[in-house]
């Protein structure tokens, strides 16, 4: 197939989808565009009893292996400035609409060498990976039983300084755990005047806060991979008013199950010792929302080694991201690994931020990967 070609339809697709992005588990304008274009290519698909998934299979045979993308998008007003912005109060400031646009440019590919196949490509269009459950409810569908491997790409700018057009594939652990924090405080409220007779809520959340840091700077080992990051603090009405209450949530990310079961232990002390030392009442919840993503060695070797037959570039290094990605939750499940693709700008500009945008000059090189190793994978397993 023509690179340029495949690109150009993948670029349209990914505009297309980016004009139109959806939270969460339902994505009827989105799943409506997927099963769209793969009318048009002739394939038919099945759609999950739980949320807006769907599957669609190339091929026959019982040896079936699966590509993944999300779909989903973010509860952000889009600030780029494009001609193909979104204006309906979300965006695709992850990238998930180029996700879904590369496979479906895989579906492209997979057809025009459907003679190679020797079994079965299942396409895995996933809803909800921003709420870390679209993956668990396609396991739970049961469109992903018989799947033998299953792989899957990030692009973005998650590989932090790992130039444009390159990708990043490796054995092991690639992408963080995802965990979630919240904290609530119950003081007493009074006037600011008359701080003593408050409980004060506020001063409570402070402390908390800065307990809450000190376990990665004064409790773990300084050369774990760990993050504690609390990004929304709710409380007060008036600025002379103590208020009742305080909402704090976070999140903490590792690689190490120890270091998760630890921090798990560690914020839930230190809120509830806080808290009473203060005279204010605390409750937390913790919510493991998804295991740091292992990659199978072997199937990780297999990507390289395709990655190196087409020609396309590996970066030279890499830091282990901090991201989290559901991605995990099928590696419990099924043998896989999951990559990353650098479509870094001359801005640079973050994940999740309003002015997100990407290189699409060779999305095309996502689709051939993951197809060849399908392709090749397929022919070892006969």
């Amino acid at each position: 197939m023509d690179y340029k070609k495949l690109n150009d339809i993948i670029v349209s697709m990914r505009r297309d989808l980016h004009q139109i992005p959806e939270v969460g588990t339902e994505l009827p304008n989105t799943k409506n565009y997927v099963i769209n274009k793969l009318k048009e290519l002739g394939l038919s698909y099945k759609e999950s009893s739980i949320d807006s998934g769907l599957v669609c299979d190339i091929g026959t045979g019982d040896n079936i292996v699966a590509i993944r993308a999300d779909m989903d998008a973010l509860p952000i007003q889009e600030e780029t400035g494009f001609e193909y912005a979104s204006k309906n109060g979300n965006m695709h400031a992850c990238g998930h609409d180029a996700h879904t646009a590369c496979l479906l440019g895989a579906a492209h590919y997979l057809l025009e060498n459907k003679s190679r196949l020797k079994g079965t490509v299942r396409l895995v269009f996933q809803a909800a990976e921003e709420l870390a459950v679209g993956a668990h409810n396609m396991l739970n569908s049961g469109l992903l039983n018989g799947v033998k491997a299953i792989i899957g790409t990030h692009i973005g700018t998650l590989a932090a300084d790992v130039p444009s057009g390159e990708f990043v594939i490796k054995e092991g652990p690639l992408m963080a755990s995802n965990d979630k924090v919240f904290i609530k405080i119950e003081g007493k409220g009074a006037h600011g005047a008359y701080p003593h007779l408050s409980i004060d809520p506020i001063l409570t959340a402070s402390q908390i806060i800065q307990g809450i840091y000190n376990i990665k700077s004064r409790e773990i080992l300084a050369t774990d991979p760990v993050i504690i990051s609390i990004c929304m603090v709710h409380a007060g009405t008036q600025y002379n008013v103590i208020p009742t209450e305080v909402s704090i949530e976070g999140t903490f990310r590792t690689f190490k199950e120890e270091n998760r079961a630890f921090i798990t232990d560690r914020i839930k002390d230190i809120v509830t010792s806080i808290a009473s030392s203060n005279r204010a009442k605390a409750e937390v919840k913790i919510e493991r929302r998804g295991a740091p993503v292992v990659n199978d060695e072997k199937i990780a070797s297999e990507l390289l080694e395709v990655c190196n037959e087409l020609g396309f570039k590996k970066a030279s290094h890499y830091n282990l991201s901090m991201a989290g990605e559901d991605f995990a939750d099928y590696r419990e499940k099924i043998n896989g690994a999951f990559m990353l693709f650098s479509t870094m700008t001359e801005k640079n500009i973050p994940h999740h931020n309003s002015k997100f945008e990407i290189d699409e000059s060779k999305l095309y090189q996502p689709s051939i990967l993951m197809s060849e190793w399908a392709i090749k994978h397929l022919e070892k397993l006969n």
